[in-house]
């Protein structure tokens, strides 16, 4: 599989402008979590989520990535649940 990092790098910069232009300096990021999706031919509907959880995430991250999973399956196509 192939993998342009520049999605990766574009995705984070956004997120990391937004957090930075909306929050004060005493703002404290919590949780972050990053998954993923794989579809190929040979896997009908995709493989699960791979996903990876940063600090204290652990504990929210199923919750959280049905969320986004729901968000995006059923929203607008811009993560805006529908």
């Amino acid at each position: 599989m192939a993998i342009e990092l520049s999605l990766f790098n574009n995705s984070v910069t956004t997120l990391v402008n937004h957090l930075t232009s909306y929050y004060e300096d005493d703002a404290e990021l919590d949780i972050y979590v990053i998954c993923a999706r794989v579809k190929a031919p040979d896997m009908p509907g995709g493989s699960g989520l791979n996903w990876i959880v940063g600090p204290n995430g652990h504990e929210h991250a199923p919750r959280l990535l049905r969320g986004v999973l729901e968000a995006l399956e059923n929203g607008d196509g811009n993560g805006h649940g529908g």
